[in-house]
């Protein structure tokens, strides 16, 4: 299966006993290229305050720019780095299990498990936007917490009195199939319910309330 890598299936052994099987793993991801250009400008400021405070290797006073190379080199590799901090929040997956649906699972302390009984039947949608933009910052909700980096798609269900969002460039028919035939082997009462409408994904033109 296609993501299954050793964190998935680190999962897969730690909860399997309680949800069964792995069914389907959704990805969603963003590179900020945005914060490249501002991350190399922090790495040469801190290169440069570098030049005034630290010592050259052959002598105790400050380099001056003595080493326009290494200066260059080094700012160049520290906005590297400092960029490639963003990566924590680029990459994410979702899990859909025999029994309910796995997310933030990095960490045990972060990870998140939702029973497919937790999920309110008729919540579950996928919507879209016309001009490819992330329909996440168009749905309105008084508690709402993103599960996905961001993308022109996301499915949405509410449970535990807050609705879960996962944006992705994927398409989001398949994630819902999934989820769908989860609920449905599982004996979830209102599965069907939990299908009708979730599929095609809704255009959204405006802000979506979706209390």
């Amino acid at each position: 299966m296609r993501g299954r890598n050793w964190l998935v299936r680190r999962v897969e052994r730690e909860l399997g006993p309680q949800l069964g099987q792995l069914r389907y793993v959704a990805f969603s991801r963003r590179i900020y290229w945005n914060v490249l250009a501002p991350c190399l400008l922090i790495g040469f400021a801190f290169g440069a305050i570098a030049e005034f405070v630290s010592p050259i290797r052959s002598t105790r006073e400050a380099g001056h720019f003595n080493d326009p190379a290494f200066f260059v080199i080094t700012s160049l590799l520290t906005g590297l780095v400092l960029w490639a901090m963003t990566f924590l929040g680029s990459f994410r997956k979702l899990l859909v299990l025999d029994g309910g649906i796995v997310a933030k699972y990095s960490q045990k302390h972060t990870r998140l498990v939702i029973l497919w009984a937790e999920i309110v039947p008729g919540t579950l949608k996928a919507v879209t936007t016309a001009d490819g933009t992330d329909p996440e910052r168009r749905l309105v909700a008084r508690r709402k917490v993103s599960l996905g980096a961001g993308g022109s798609y996301a499915v949405v269900f509410q449970a535990r009195d807050t609705f879960w969002i996962f944006a992705s460039n994927q398409d989001p028919a398949p994630l819902v199939t999934a989820i769908h035939g989860a609920m449905n082997d599982a004996g979830t009462p209102g599965a069907a319910q939990a299908a009708a409408g979730a599929l095609p994904a809704v255009v959204l033109t405006g802000r979506m309330t979706l209390d």
